[in-house]
Formats: C-alpha cells, sequence, structure tokens
C-alpha cells in the first residue's frame, strides 16, 4: 500500500477527497493518482511527501506578442514564490522567469534596414548647421548699382523682372539700372533660350553680355 496527499479535490462512486486529505491506496492507484497535479506520494506517518515523490515536468513556456507571432524564448526558469494571500499553507507556488529576443526592425523592401522612427525631442536639439540652407533671393537694395548689373546679366527673364520690380517699388528706381532695363531683359530672355538649347540663343547672350547690347564696341558703363 502507498500514501498520497490529496492536491484537488476527487470524488468517485464509494469516496470523496478533498485537498489536503492523505489516504492511503494501492500502489497502482498511488501511482496513476500521483501525477504532481492531483497528488503527490507522501511517507511517514505525518503524510509529509517523502523525497522520492513524483514531481511535475514542466516545458518552456510559449511567449506571443501583441502582433500574434512567437518570440523566441532564450531563457527560462521556474522559481518559487510566496503564495498568494488566502492561499493553503500546503501548497507549493512556482512562476516562470522569461527571457525573450525581441524581433528585428522590419526591412524594406530591398531588403535594407528600415530606419528607426526619428524623436521629435532630436529634430529639436539638432546642430543647426546639420540643418538645409536655406537660399536668400536677391535683393538689389542691398548692393550696389554693379553688383545689380552684374547680377542680372547671369539670370533669366523672370528672375530678371523680379529683381527690376523690386528696385523699381521698393528700393530707390536708380537711374543707372532703369535705363538698362530693356536690354537686361533682351539678354535674360536670349539665356533662357540658351539653356533651352538654342545655339544661336547662346550666342546671342554672349555677345549682350560682352557688348552691352550687341554693339560693334563693347559699351563702356558708368556706375
Amino acid at each position: 500500500m502507498a500514501r498520497i496527499r490529496v492536491l484537488e479535490a476527487i470524488a468517485g462512486a464509494d469516496f470523496s477527497w478533498a485537498p489536503g486529505d492523505v489516504v492511503e491506496v494501492s500502489e497502482e492507484k498511488a501511482a496513476a493518482w500521483a501525477d504532481g497535479h492531483r497528488a503527490v506520494l507522501v511517507d511517514g506517518e505525518d503524510g509529509v511527501p517523502g523525497e522520492a515523490t513524483a514531481s511535475a515536468s514542466h516545458l518552456p513556456p510559449v511567449v506571443v506578442g501583441e502582433d500574434g507571432w512567437e518570440l523566441e524564448v532564450v531563457d527560462a526558469t521556474l522559481e518559487e514564490a510566496e503564495p498568494p494571500e488566502g492561499a493553503e499553507d500546503w501548497q507549493q507556488w512556482v512562476r516562470w522567469s522569461v527571457t525573450v529576443r525581441l524581433p528585428a526592425a522590419a526591412a524594406s523592401a530591398d531588403g535594407d534596414q528600415a530606419p528607426a522612427p526619428s524623436d521629435p525631442a532630436d529634430l529639436e536639439n539638432e546642430d543647426p548647421e546639420q540643418e538645409a540652407e536655406v537660399t536668400t533671393p536677391f535683393d538689389p537694395r542691398e548692393h550696389t548699382n554693379k553688383e545689380v548689373l552684374a547680377y542680372l546679366d547671369t539670370v533669366g527673364e523672370q528672375e530678371a523682372l523680379r529683381v527690376l520690380e523690386v528696385e523699381a517699388t521698393e528700393g530707390e528706381n536708380r537711374a543707372g539700372i532703369a535705363k538698362m532695363r530693356d536690354q537686361v531683359l533682351e539678354a535674360a530672355r536670349l539665356r533662357d533660350q540658351a539653356e533651352g538649347g538654342s545655339q544661336l540663343g547662346a550666342e546671342k547672350a554672349a555677345d549682350y553680355s560682352r557688348g552691352g547690347g550687341g554693339a560693334e564696341t563693347p559699351e563702356t558703363r558708368s556706375w
């Protein structure tokens, strides 16, 4: 005969066992009941579990992320834990301590690692020298006649019109610039044609630039 301590309530046609009961059964029934869940083998008069008491075998836990994918368990150990309030003293409580490997960041279509999203705080603390340079439009009011005309000799018609409009309406409307308006705009139009692939336009623009409007001899400007 063998003795077992009941862990879960068990009842049959002619018996009823409550958790904590120590009962005597045949060797065959003891082997069947003492599986570590329903009952355990005990020895001694006080019903203390023996050293050779059968114990349950535990498989490592399965950990699933919130996306439903199973995570890789790197390490898992079963540790003794304090029983919750109101639990019976004779019960043993354990819990898992699990270490998992988090999945790598999703890869892009070409196989490269997707970059981590930028932290707004990092963007606020970014070095100003790393920020994109902002191009300030040319302001004729901040330059001499000579500098304005030299700049106008390098731009297309739209930019030339903008600079001349600022000079005329918001600047001093200097006579040395105003009298060159038609010539400047004609040269700017020829530059636009040259950028579009016209060889004739390129040659005319060069003549205007060298000769101050296509005259046989270079024009002498006085600012």
